[in-house]
């Protein structure tokens, strides 16, 4: 066979994606001819099909010392420097490409990406506009024009008058998902899936699956994207996640050992798989690979205070917290794990208590679990309740799962007849309208927290949500109920006292933490609630003019394993 008919079976099995059968015959050519260019080329092009671009660009280097054509592969050994960072050397590449055909767009195109990456952005959009100029129909430098101005209505224009590219769609998608409007990206970035099956598009539609919460879409499209791309980190990781399967974190651990992001994803899911011992160790790798991220701190800290290490768990956390001291989840998890070293080491906790809201004088978390330490009313307790539920809202119900709440299952136990108007205190994502809305009541759900109401809305529950404080709004309240409900309310309330005068005549449902024996009548626990005394609370009612009342003594739920034992008042004007 000659080396001519070797070469064009050569090209076709590239052509092919058969690369090791291309390379196999263009080295049996090179071993008679070992300078031919047109066969160095070739292994040049089917190294870099491969991602091996330092290799390729070898081959295009000896290509170029006895080509006749210089010309491709001048582009050629361009694209692979920039591919793996040679940006200086790439230009001075195509330099001498544009010298060999200076009316080559794609040139012009191409070097005003590597300014933009560079961050030359006046000579990214000269050639850019030389590139148009060459050819006003070029949509690929037309976009990267437009994208590096972030003109809009140009991609808009473009997208319009180019309606078979998907380049326009694709960085509109891009644009829209930036400014967190998920639904017109997901409107793009489909128009685009079904003009180009691509792998960046694939990714990108999962992507705004995933904030759109269609998990079962978004797990599609990440298929999708790895057929396409199958060492695709991102995608494994996000179907790892989607599937919670182990397999998928462990191949793009393979395939990335340094993969920060497939470190901490995989310890998260070991994590949630109680694996807390394997979760450690990923976390370790994390840690490593980015010590300063306030996130690894958080994450490791909670395996710690899993593990029963609360000072060791509280190093992480506070030095977290200095890094970002504006994030709540944080500040919460600070809260929690001190009320535990507190139950152990009531001094030790106090100190650190003390330490943190000196050092954070505006944290309300701070503020509360000190006062809550020293059993001194706290200043905060509306702040506290808002901050605390706005960051609770998006695991809430999951969460009053986990705890064996029974309050309400207490409260259908008693089978009132809750007919009519109920006004519900505190209402929360819902959950009592959830078990006891009936034909024949209506709802009214008023909650300090905007996370929480916006949870209750999705819900479609009541007949009207309001955002208050709720003693604010019983202060200029002048609508009558027939029931008012505050259930796991008064934990979070000091003054309970204007609350039941401000409820009477209506009845009357609401629940406490039971006091200790020894407190007579309100207790600021460890925990940060208000613990009630029920015959302190009894004689409240009373004096506010109820006359039946009904307590009924519960085991409200659990925490930390302990019970949390409380009273489900009920209680009427009539006799």
């Amino acid at each position: 066979m000659s080396f001519d008919l070797m070469f064009r079976k050569a090209s076709d099995f590239y052509l092919n994606g058969a690369y090791v059968q291309a390379e196999e015959i263009c080295r049996q050519i090179l071993a008679f001819a070992p300078e031919n260019p047109d066969v160095l080329n070739m292994l040049g092009l089917i190294a870099a099909a491969q991602n091996e671009h330092q290799a390729a660009a070898g081959f295009f280097y000896e290509a170029l010392k006895k080509s006749t054509n210089p010309l491709p592969v001048y582009f050629n050994l361009a694209v692979s420097l920039n591919a793996f960072g040679k940006q200086k050397e790439a230009l001075e590449a195509y330099q001498n490409a544009l010298k060999l055909a200076p009316q080559t767009k794609e040139i012009y195109n191409n070097m005003g990406a590597i300014y933009e990456k560079l961050g030359h952005f006046e000579k990214a959009a000269e050639n850019y506009e030389k590139a148009v100029q060459i050819d006003s129909d070029y949509v690929d430098a037309g976009v990267n024009l437009a994208v590096l101005k972030k003109d809009k209505s140009a991609l808009l224009n473009l997208a319009e008058k180019y309606p078979k590219s998907p380049l326009p769609v694709y960085y509109l998608a891009l644009f829209a998902f930036d400014e967190k409007n998920f639904n017109q990206a997901i409107e793009f970035a489909l128009k685009a899936d079904a003009l180009q099956q691509a792998y960046d598009i694939k990714n990108l539609v999962a992507q705004c699956y995933l904030k759109l919460k269609e998990n079962t879409k978004a797990e599609k499209y990440f298929h999708q994207a790895l057929i396409l791309h199958p060492q695709s980190i991102d995608a494994l990781i996000n179907l790892g996640i989607l599937e919670q399967n182990e397999a998928y974190f462990k191949k793009a651990l393979d395939l990335n050992p340094s993969s920060f992001e497939a470190h901490i994803s995989y310890a998260d899911f070991l994590y949630r798989e109680n694996r807390r011992v394997e979760a450690l160790e990923e976390y370790h790798h994390a840690v490593l690979l980015n010590a300063d991220n306030p996130a690894i701190s958080n994450n490791v800290a909670l395996v710690l205070k899993d593990m029963q290490d609360y000072e060791g768990a509280l190093d992480l956390l506070l030095n977290a917290f200095l890094k970002t001291p504006e994030n709540n989840d944080i500040s919460v998890n600070i809260a929690e794990t001190l009320v535990l070293l507190f139950q152990k080491q009531k001094n030790e906790a106090l100190k650190i208590a003390k330490l943190w809201q000196k050092n954070a004088p505006n944290n309300v978390f701070a503020a509360h679990t000190l006062s809550a330490f020293e059993n001194k009313p706290s200043s905060n307790d509306a702040l506290y309740a808002k901050t605390l539920f706005d960051e609770f809202a998006a695991l809430y119900d999951k969460r009053m799962g986990q705890i064996d709440y029974q309050t309400l299952d207490k409260l259908i136990s008693l089978k009132l007849d809750l007919k009519g108007n109920i006004l519900d205190l505190g209402c929360g994502t819902g959950l009592a309208p959830e078990k006891l809305k009936t034909p024949e009541n209506s709802w009214t759900g008023i909650d300090i927290s905007k996370n929480m109401l916006e949870k209750a809305k999705q819900k479609n529950l009541y007949d009207n949500l309001l955002e208050s404080d709720i003693l604010s709004f019983l202060e200029t309240n002048t609508k009558k109920y027939d029931f008012i409900l505050c259930l796991d309310v008064l934990p979070y309330i000091q003054n309970i006292e204007t609350l039941i005068e401000k409820c009477f005549p209506s009845n009357l449902i609401f629940s406490i933490e039971k006091a200790p024996d020894n407190q007579k009548s309100i207790f600021l626990a460890p925990e940060g609630r208000y613990q009630h005394n029920p015959q302190y609370v009894e004689n409240l009612l009373k004096k506010a003019g109820y006359r039946n009342i009904l307590a009924h003594h519960l085991i409200l739920r659990k925490e930390n394993g302990k019970n949390i034992d409380g009273v489900l008042f009920v209680a009427t004007a009539k006799q």
